[in-house]
């Protein structure tokens, strides 16, 4: 299979990028045969991360594979704003920062690029996804946890974290279906589906933020512009202090342990 007959199988399955993914397969494979059988598989509606077994996000390239989550690039934006955050922190002594619901491990991928120096924690719930998150630890160089959400990590890293970011699922309930074909086909529901409103994992982890931060830390969450002010509701619930780092694409909320 030649590089005009797989961009052209592509297409015909309905890929709009069909030239781009067809360049990604064959950066990815030599062998003629595997080369097909990538291509089919992408054909067959398989997401080209889980095809290629890599994904781009925030500047690095991290291993992946079902059934992780697959880093959107939209979500690059916590990473800005940790990165943000980070900068205007005192210098006085080590610093540390949690990819809460890791996946892969993507977002503590990146934080260990762009944070140099900084102790970085990864925690998931689900073991197949860890896998990869291990992975992708052993080459960046950060410490991964199962467990639910803050269930998985030691206790002596309570009011440790001056940094925590936290992609939470955030889609509601109704528009799961409207997701591309491919994504809500292959990762499982609960890494997308946020409930009613979108926000029901923002309700579990914000009322316990305040004490696995620092006083100067802050949990960062990804929400829609219609889910702006509801999420800024809920972060306030759980006893944040709560503010927004809005962009086209985004909006980044930043919760903050109250005054001490």
């Amino acid at each position: 299979m030649d590089f005009q007959a797989a961009a052209g199988r592509l297409r015909l399955a309905g890929s709009v990028f069909a030239e781009r993914e067809a360049e990604v397969i064959f950066a990815a494979f030599a062998a003629t045969a595997d080369r097909i059988h990538a291509v089919e598989q992408r054909s067959g509606g398989v997401p080209l991360e889980y095809v290629v077994g890599v994904a781009t996000f925030a500047g690095v390239e991290v291993t992946i594979g079902s059934p992780s989550f697959i880093p959107r690039h939209r979500a690059e934006a916590l990473v800005d704003v940790a990165a943000v955050r980070a900068a205007v922190l005192a210098d006085s002594g080590p610093r540390r920062a949690l990819d809460l619901g890791c996946g892969s491990g993507a977002i503590a991928a990146a934080l260990t690029v762009r944070l140099p120096g900084w102790d970085v924690h990864a925690t998931d719930i689900d073991a197949g996804s860890l896998v990869h998150a291990r992975t992708n630890a052993a080459t960046f160089g950060f410490t991964v946890h199962q467990g639910h959400w803050w269930s998985g990590l030691p206790a002596r890293l309570r009011g440790s974290f001056d940094l925590v970011v936290a992609h939470l699922p955030y889609v509601p309930t109704l528009q799961v279906a409207m997701l591309p074909r491919d994504l809500r086909d292959a990762e499982p529901l609960r890494t997308v589906d946020g409930g009613p409103d979108g926000l029901d994992p923002w309700r579990l982890v914000a009322p316990e933020a305040a004490g696995w931060l620092t006083e100067s830390g802050a949990v960062l969450t990804q929400v829609t512009h219609g889910q702006r002010n509801d999420a800024l509701a809920v972060g306030r619930a759980g006893g944040l202090q709560t503010e927004c780092v809005e962009s086209e694409d985004a909006v980044v909320v930043v919760g903050r342990p109250p005054r001490r």
